[in-house]
């Protein structure tokens, strides 16, 4: 998903969350309109597919600005500090891990160098749920582009409880009991969120928000 234009970015995010959408909507209206009997298996998958497109839609999203940003052909120095970190991930992770002093100075001598250096994002490699997307990994990719969490924290709770750990249970064969209010909820609120971090993502990159303000 190489990305290079504002224009290639809002097309591909636009055309993901809208099928994703159209999913969601589609399991909905036959929750509502299942016998009582039927409901229960229905809410259990409609809980599946509710994460695995706040899931999808996050990676997708977040991979499609990284890569925007990437093949922008800016040097370290133009751009904020979270996309310099990624860009740098690999050698801070070896300097982390080694007692080596030719690699702490390598890593070092970047620094140094005033960022000179055109900027290299494993784009591809960027976002990892672990398949397990709680706020705690949604609050580490926020911080790894740069995006205010403050939206999504406040849904910690529902997110968390009612979206992730019914999920689990349900994928590893618990039988466990959906509350239709409770799915009629996360249904408006996971995809009140996506819309969300769809504008989010789309005006970061707009309004060049990966660029260092004082990046001469």
């Amino acid at each position: 998903m190489t990305i290079r234009s504002l224009t290639q970015l809002s097309e591909v995010l636009e055309e993901d969350l809208a099928w994703r959408k159209r999913e969601l909507i589609t399991i909905n209206f036959t929750v509502d309109n299942a016998r009582h009997h039927q409901r229960g298996p229905l809410l259990r998958a409609g809980i599946c597919l509710l994460y695995a497109h706040w899931e999808g839609f996050v990676k997708t999203a977040a991979r499609g600005y990284v890569s925007y940003v990437s093949h922008q052909g800016l040097r370290y120095r133009h751009l904020t500090p979270n996309f310099v970190a990624l860009g740098m991930r690999q050698e801070i992770r070896e300097a982390g891990q080694s007692n080596q002093p030719s690699i702490h100075t390598k890593l070092v001598e970047m620094l140094m160098s005033d960022l000179s250096e055109n900027s290299n994002l494993d784009w591809q490699n960027s976002i990892n749920t672990g398949s397990n997307l709680n706020t705690e990994r949604l609050t580490e990719i926020l911080t790894l582009l740069g995006l205010d969490s403050t939206n999504y924290l406040s849904k910690g709770q529902l997110l968390d409880q009612k979206l992730l750990a019914n999920r689990n249970l349900v994928a590893h064969g618990e039988r466990v009991e959906i509350d239709a209010n409770d799915y009629d909820l996360l249904h408006t609120e996971i995809i009140r969120l996506a819309d969300q971090f769809n504008t989010d993502v789309q005006n970061a990159a707009a309004t060049g928000q990966y660029r260092r303000a004082s990046a001469p």
